[in-house]
């Protein structure tokens, strides 16, 4: 069985176990999804990328930016920072990752760091809402794929989130959004998501 045809089972088997972990009141929170299950499928839908060898070249940088001064993004970063320190997530199919942390303070400023340490992924904490067509714009025109674990901004264009549905995790895709940023997803894989067409 090749690695994209074993993704609906695999997938499937990690909702199941962690969907145990999910607060039950857990849709009222900005994040509702716990930062590490959000990382886990946030990594396992980006290891499904075909384009993902050429988009890690060789080490996944991945920027978490945050909005300076808001509770719920302070609050996000604290919580990534500790998932990163994790072992499993310091790599993925054999390619290094490594995290940078950036507090939002302009086009220029955000534009400038992505560029300079060659950002593939930007995942968007909560409070970021005032920033997020910013942020949008400089992830569309350096393909730059965008992740959150806050639903509301995939609707509003993040490529790839994690949200909740009656109780459980559900893979969030905004599929323009992802394409514009040079993703091609399995086709099973989107089959098991909630897609924004």
């Amino acid at each position: 069985m090749s690695h994209r045809t074993c993704v609906l089972p695999r997938l499937a088997t990690l909702f199941a176990c962690i969907a145990l972990l999910v607060p039950p009141n857990a849709g009222a929170e900005p994040m509702p999804v716990p930062a590490d299950l959000q990382v886990t499928l946030i990594l396992k839908v980006l290891s499904y990328d075909r384009n993902f060898a050429a988009r890690a070249a060789g080490e996944l940088r991945i920027a978490v930016v945050i909005s300076p001064g808001d509770p719920d993004s302070a609050r996000a970063r604290a919580q990534i920072v500790d998932v990163t320190q994790t072992l499993p997530f310091r790599m993925m199919r054999g390619v290094p990752i490594r995290y940078f942390f950036v507090e939002y303070a302009s086009d220029a400023q955000l534009e400038t760091f992505v560029t300079t340490n060659q950002i593939a992924v930007l995942y968007i904490a909560p409070g970021n809402q005032q920033n997020l067509d910013a942020l949008l714009r400089i992830s569309q025109s350096r393909q730059i794929v965008t992740a959150t674990g806050v639903p509301e901004y995939v609707e509003r264009g993040v490529a790839v989130g994690v949200g909740v549905r009656q109780d459980k995790p559900v893979i969030l895709i905004n599929l323009p959004s992802s394409k514009s940023a040079g993703t091609e997803f399995d086709a099973s894989l989107l089959r098991i998501a909630k897609v924004i067409r």
